[in-house]
């Protein structure tokens, strides 16, 4: 520490930038006023992962740190996992409003323990008008009844908000709720746990307009009607799809996102052989760069099982 001391202002506050939260109050902070100075009036890039982080450290940094600096934070990772239970609602003891939080732009928070915690974040979030990126994960909640559309509708209002994690696992509520409140500025939509219905791909964008990245899965046997409209924004799917009972909804969406540059796709019971992807790809997807395919089937006792699957090997085995 002696060595640092000698540093300038201008180098110590470089050198801070590379540190966790955590790491950097517990090396600097209280060793001289000037360190103290530096921490509490002029670095400006806090980034706190609570993640691994002990319940006496984070009641330090939450009593004694964070009352001070909470205006600089720009990134915070909370979790209720086994290492750090209890860790989200402790937060909003010590802090209670989001507002304190002027300049975050990335927050995470994992395992959500409780509806009453979410729908307290959800009502948060509108402070957080700098948030760039968000990963929120809830799990399940008893038997409470799980209304998402505040916590969709909260997401989609985020003034800048371009990257979005949603996962909700194991909720009653399977199938994924749209927002009604329209997103200038998401590019990232990443959902897990939630499935998609066909007729609710093309409302997604209408109410994400500059929508790139889309992840979803499509409930099985779905036989909504697809809206069949140009998707331009799309450069990059990450899609799972079981069980369809047919492939033409699928085709049907790749026939309208002509700029895709990246496709991941898994399917089963139901699959397009090589044949049918090299015309859909040729035909439809001029700009595709990146493709992934993972496929599984099941095939009756009574059929030849090898001779289906050299079928469908060889289907992939062409120039192309």
């Amino acid at each position: 520490m002696m060595n640092f001391e000698f540093l300038p202002n201008e180098i110590l506050l470089d050198i801070f930038e590379y540190l966790n939260g955590i790491d950097l109050l517990r090396a600097f902070y209280g060793h001289n006023s000037r360190f103290n100075l530096l921490l509490y009036n002029q670095f400006q890039s806090y980034r706190f992962d609570l993640l691994s982080c002990s319940k006496h450290q984070f009641d330090i940094i939450c009593k004694q740190h964070l009352p001070f600096i909470s205006n600089r934070v720009t990134t915070l990772t909370l979790s209720d996992n086994e290492d750090s239970p209890g860790q989200i609602n402790q937060l909003f003891s010590y802090i209670p409003s989001f507002r304190q939080f002027i300049h975050l732009r990335s927050l995470s928070i994992l395992r959500v323990p409780s509806y009453h915690t979410l729908v307290k974040i959800a009502d948060e979030l509108h402070y957080l008008s700098n948030l760039t990126r968000l990963k929120l994960n809830i799990c399940r909640f008893g038997n409470n009844q799980v209304n998402l559309q505040l916590v969709v509708n909260s997401i989609w209002s985020l003034p800048k908000l371009i990257n979005c994690h949603f996962t909700a696992l194991d909720n009653e509520q399977q199938t994924f709720t749209l927002p009604t409140k329209l997103s200038i500025s998401l590019k990232t939509v990443y959902i897990v746990g939630q499935k998609f219905k066909w007729n609710q791909i093309y409302p997604l964008f209408e109410c994400t307009s500059r929508l790139e990245y889309l992840r979803i899965f499509i409930t099985p046997f779905d036989n909504n009607h697809y809206q069949s409209s140009p998707i331009p924004t799309l450069i990059k799917l990450n899609i799972a799809c079981y069980r369809m009972s047919d492939t033409s909804k699928m085709i049907s969406f790749l026939k309208n996102v002509p700029n895709l540059r990246h496709l991941e796709i898994s399917m089963a019971f139901n699959l397009i052989n090589g044949y049918q992807w090299e015309q859909i790809i040729r035909s439809y997807l001029p700009k595709l760069k990146i493709f992934n395919l993972s496929m599984f089937d099941q095939f009756p006792d009574d059929q030849n099982i090898e001779e289906r699957a050299n079928e469908l090997i060889n289907s992939f085995q062409s120039s192309f």
